[in-house]
């Protein structure tokens, strides 16, 4: 079967991708080679509210439609991020968001998109392009337009001759059962060498993981991961889950689309790279991609027109967070991130959370 434009991975970028260019009148079709959306789980899910995603970016459309999240897809709300120094100092941040049920919430974006009209199939692994067609375990389909929302391995990308991101922070993460308090906890310095650890607190329990730089760490994760429960989390009664993955953190790549290729969510490098956060952008650059797909099979609006519009609401504030990302890297490098937390202060590291730079310091 022939289709407009088949969207290879139901994560939050290619389920988003796939909802829009239905809706904009794409025959569309979703794929993923997972049995299940949404599973295993592989990230914090934390969500910052729409006033904050507005904030960081406030070029951006379409945001109240986007964000608009139902309140049975929300674990726990939260107001506070604070940031622990090495020597234990806190900086505490104003940040409204709120911990997800991420294999709910990664579920229901995929079937709002069934919804709208794309066909969705499970368990089918992209094998290889050629010609517009894409090769799978279960056959080969065609589509005008190909786009990879596969993530930062992207095959799509690598087959299509574009770049994948240049540097993966590996994580680890787990979820524990217990009573935590509504604030999110990053810990610096020797917990998690060149990254931070958190606690992202859930109705039941919590999200509990660490990201780091490779280059920097001599440990494996799951030992850190040990260490720091047993050294910073004393409210849990037992380990429910654990699992790992990797995070893009070196910024976007060079170029996400060509000829009838278009890349989206990790895979292109849509993510926050001083925190890892990347459901924001993921969407956002889904709606994108997904409207200029139906503006072209519709209108013959380029497919360079997605490139243009992602860059132009989004590309500001990712560029700021992958400069203070590498002016970070520079201080982990050195085991100096306790002077340059200090220097910062409040005031800059809630700039730096926000995708803001580092102006305003102290």
């Amino acid at each position: 079967m022939k289709y407009d434009v088949i969207v290879v991975g139901a994560g939050p970028a290619g389920s988003t991708t796939a909802k829009y260019a239905a809706e904009n009148g794409a025959k569309t079709l979703l794929i993923d080679r997972r049995k299940e959306i949404g599973v295993p789980l592989q990230c914090g899910e934390f969500l910052p509210d729409k006033k904050e995603i507005k904030d960081i970016f406030p070029k951006a459309d379409g945001l109240s439609e986007l964000f608009d999240i139902d309140e049975d897809l929300i674990s726990k709300k939260t107001d506070t991020i604070n940031m622990i120094s090495p020597k234990g100092k806190e900086y505490k941040i104003h940040f409204k968001g709120f911990s997800l049920d991420r294999p709910k919430f990664d579920k229901r974006l995929a079937y709002d998109a069934v919804d709208a009209g794309a066909e969705l199939k499970l368990h089918v692994v992209a094998t290889g392009l050629k010609n517009g067609m894409v090769l799978t375990n279960k056959g080969i389909f065609k589509g005008k337009i190909i786009v990879g929302a596969d993530g930062p391995f992207s095959r799509i990308a690598k087959w299509s001759g574009l770049s994948t991101p240049s540097n993966l922070s590996p994580c680890i993460l787990c979820l524990v059962k217990g009573d935590f308090s509504s604030e999110i906890k990053m810990y610096f310095g020797g917990v998690a060498p060149g990254g931070y650890a958190w606690i992202i607190p859930k109705s039941d329990g919590a999200n509990i993981g660490l990201g780091v730089q490779k280059n920097l760490n001599k440990v494996s994760l799951k030992k850190l991961l040990s260490k720091f429960l047993e050294g910073y989390v004393h409210d849990y009664e037992e380990i429910l889950f654990m699992s790992g993955g990797y995070v893009p953190v070196s910024g976007t790549i060079p170029k996400t689309v060509k000829d009838n290729i278009l890349i989206v969510g990790d895979a292109a490098g849509h993510v926050m790279a001083t925190n890892g956060g990347g459901i924001p952008i993921a969407m956002i650059c889904g709606r994108i991609c997904g409207k200029i797909i139906g503006e072209h099979i519709n209108n013959k609006v380029p497919l360079e027109q997605y490139e243009t519009e992602w860059r132009r609401c989004v590309g500001k504030p990712l560029k700021i967070a992958s400069d203070t990302k590498k002016l970070a890297d520079f201080f982990f490098k050195h085991n100096i991130i306790e002077s340059p937390m200090r220097l910062m202060g409040i005031r800059g590291m809630e700039r730096a959370i926000r995708c803001k730079g580092l102006g305003v310091w102290g």
